[in-house]
């Protein structure tokens, strides 16, 4: 995994993210395939860490955004 960054807009509010992100991976004859994935590790608003004052449905939000965006 790799730490990435994702501006994250929700509202009038910008959140600065940091994110571990894995690329996910293809079947091999040993291996099953499995999808990328995003997990929010610091969620910013004018540089004061929010995350523990967001929702599960926003994170969830925060991080299918994140995928996207690596695609």
């Amino acid at each position: 995994m790799r730490t990435i960054t994702h501006r994250y807009t929700h509202g009038r509010i910008e959140l600065d993210c940091e994110l571990e992100y894995d690329p996910g991976q293809r079947a091999t004859l040993t291996d099953p395939p499995f999808p990328p994935a995003a997990y929010l590790i610091r969620a910013k608003v004018g540089g004061a860490d929010v995350l523990p004052l967001l929702s599960d449905g926003l994170v969830a939000s925060i991080e299918e955004a994140a995928v996207w965006s690596m695609e």
